[in-house]
């Protein structure tokens, strides 16, 4: 065989290789959070919790919320110093988590920049809530977007706009009869 037919059959099996080993990890690390999330909210929805009190942390906006929730609605707020953050229940909180393991969301730079969101959450042992959502970017999935691609081959470069720790996290769940 000649130098350059071996030299491009080494750079295929490279790439051909480092495909599969990226795809791997990508799909093992992928499962497990959905697995994990699958596994959360048949806990969440066996328990028919209907009416509870929820006390949520937000620490990109420094602020607390106490409500009620009665049949997935708010009912009351005992306290709220977010002004800007509508109050939210168990289930916008596993809305948000699925959103993010379908990739739908993507940092305030677009997903060319910045990848898509991701959402590393903890639940409840006992009751399978989300316990705490810490949303992180994920700049090594950028190249699974053309617009990634585009940026790249017309040298174009990215906004600089970042996501600052975002993390909302229980404080308090209160199931009442």
């Amino acid at each position: 065989m000649n130098k350059p037919a071996l030299r491009w059959a080494l750079i295929i099996t490279i790439l051909l290789t480092s495909g599969i080993a990226i795809f791997t990890n990508y799909t093992l690390f992928s499962n497990t959070s959905i697995k994990q999330l699958t596994a959360a909210k048949k806990k969440w929805e066996a328990q028919n919790v209907t009416h509870y009190r929820l006390t949520l942390n937000y620490s990109q906006h420094n602020c607390q919320q106490e409500v009620e929730i009665k049949e997935q609605k708010v009912i009351a707020v005992k306290q709220n110093t977010c002004s800007t953050i509508p109050p939210q229940t168990v289930t916008d909180l596993f809305t948000q988590i699925e959103s993010a393991s379908n990739r739908e969301e993507c940092g305030p730079n677009g997903c060319a920049c910045d990848g898509p969101v991701r959402i590393d959450a903890i639940y409840d042992a006992k009751y399978g809530y989300p316990n705490q959502l810490e949303f992180r970017l994920k700049p090594e999935q950028r190249w699974l977007y053309f617009d990634y691609w585009r940026t790249q081959f017309l040298g174009e470069y990215c906004t600089l706009i970042g996501l600052a720790g975002k993390k909302i996290t229980v404080r308090g769940f209160t199931p009442i009869q």
